[in-house]
């Protein structure tokens, strides 16, 4: 009879071995002279499947001894003297979709976030040639997480992830970009099981990614044997292939050109052409609500069917930005000039976005509603998480109807989200000039507490306007 250990081994090989249905999220980054106010943009929508229940914490500061210890998966590294505020947002306990299995482990739930310095982190699954080792080295859920307790600079945090990766391999998937902003620059990490590649995004372009290695013959940084190895392998041949290039190298070519990958890619670079110099948070929002509105590609949403490339494929269709495999969709609008609790905010929509508003949540702030904190996975009515997935699901049985009016109302009660914001930031802002910090830090708590509660609030009362229309008064 098998030990429960083995079963969770098996569960998880099987998982990193059928790859087919695992692609998932949408990221954009924005160099400070592309933007309207001078701010780093980083939008990501985060696709971890249907019912990949999500949430969103507020991680308080932490000091320990010199001589403590951290037990993350599958590894026990030194623990810093000092960890920083943060906010995470990712899977619930039990929570099933891409790439997990019910995990309950510390350290193995954070997918996208924002620290008190400003310093954002998102990831994409990627393809590479080199082997999946299963719990050998360390998880990206902590790699994740430790960023956001470790680090004040998305610089520092290109290091943190080279030195866990050089040090001890990164454990269960063969590929994984990391995206990072903070205030003054963005960078990319893509990375495989023992080797990576670091990209400074400069400050007159965007990227988009998909899940495909975008970093070429133009990385600012490397793991020291990323060309010995891909000799060794024989990837590379020096003479014979001209000047290295890391996607060409490492990327798995079955998926370097995916019509899954490259639409998005494209979609996004379209909608956002012609922006640069004057893009805002907004311009973003609309390429994450994208589903090639206007375009011969765009489609209605399946009913309880994900966007999985299995699913894309079978049915001849293409795969939008915006799906209903989404937990949450971000956008860090990261400002240089101003005090940083005020400067970073990341605008944050539960769930799928257009069917749910974007609200600010600042990197000085620490507190919001216990309904989006819900630890459990299972349902609840006082979670904002199944509030907003419920109000998807029931929009999408009338979707020609119901979709668009849900998206017009967010988008025209962001302008007034908006207006509050610019009061209270320059309540904020001439708080700090004071030197009253602390009464702007808990200014700064009441707005973020009260926007996300507002939100809440809407979807509900949105979530009984759509069942009165449908009929459909179903939990699920």
């Amino acid at each position: 009879m098998r030990t429960l250990k083995n079963i969770i081994l098996f569960v998880v090989i099987v998982a990193i071995s059928f790859p087919v249905t695992s692609l998932a999220c949408t990221t954009i980054l924005v160099g400070k002279d592309l933007t309207a106010d001078g701010a780093v943009l980083h939008g990501h929508n985060e696709d971890m499947g249907f019912t990949a229940v999500g949430r969103i914490v507020p991680m308080k500061e932490a000091s320990y001894d010199k001589k403590d210890k951290l037990a993350v998966p599958y590894v026990t590294i030194p623990q810093s003297r000092k960890t920083y505020n943060y906010w995470g947002c990712g899977n619930a306990l039990g929570a099933t979709g891409l790439g997990t299995v019910q995990e309950s482990r510390p350290y193995d739930w954070v997918l996208v976030g924002m620290n008190q310095w400003g310093v954002t982190m998102s990831c994409n699954w990627m393809y590479s040639k080199e082997e999946s080792l299963p719990e050998k080295g360390i998880r990206r859920y902590a790699i994740r997480q430790l960023i956001l307790e470790r680090c004040k600079t998305a610089r520092e945090a290109v290091k943190l992830i080279a030195g866990f990766i050089d040090k001890y391999g990164q454990a269960d998937w063969s590929g994984l970009d990391y995206c990072l902003a903070d205030p003054k620059e963005a960078w990319i990490v893509e990375t495989t099981t023992k080797n990576w590649v670091a990209k400074r995004v400069k400050d007159n372009e965007f990227i988009v990614i998909a899940n495909r290695f975008v970093i070429g013959e133009d990385y600012d940084m490397s793991s020291k044997d990323l060309i010995a190895y891909a000799v060794k392998m024989g990837w590379y041949d020096r003479k014979k292939d001209g000047k290295f290039s890391f996607k060409k190298v490492y990327g798995r070519p079955d998926r370097m050109n995916s019509p899954y990958d490259v639409d998005r890619e494209n979609r996004a670079s379209e909608l956002l052409e012609g922006k640069q110099g004057v893009m805002t948070p907004e311009d973003l929002f609309q390429v994450l609500m994208d589903r090639y509105e206007g375009t011969d590609k765009f489609r209605k949403p399946i009913s309880d069917m994900e966007h999985w490339e299995a699913v894309t494929d079978k049915l001849g269709i293409p795969r939008p930005i915006n799906t209903n495999l989404c937990q949450s969709s971000t956008v860090a609008q990261l400002r240089s000039g101003l005090p940083v609790e005020m400067g970073s905010v990341m605008w944050y929509a539960m769930a799928t976005a257009g069917y749910s508003g974007y609200f600010p949540v600042y990197a000085g702030a620490t507190i919001i509603p216990d309904e989006f904190q819900n630890v459990n996975s299972a349902y609840s009515p006082s979670s904002a998480w199944w509030t907003f997935r419920i109000l998807q699901k029931v929009a999408d049985s009338k979707y020609d109807e119901l979709y668009p009016y849900l998206k017009a109302y967010w988008t025209g009660r962001h302008g007034s989200v908006v207006a509050r914001t610019g009061e209270i930031e320059a309540r904020v802002k001439g708080l700090m000039a004071k030197g009253k910090k602390a009464e702007a830090v808990d200014l700064l708590n009441k707005f973020t507490y009260s926007q996300a509660k507002s939100a809440l609030q809407e979807a509900r009362f949105q979530l009984s306007t759509v069942q009165r229309k449908t009929g459909n008064i179903s939990i699920w």
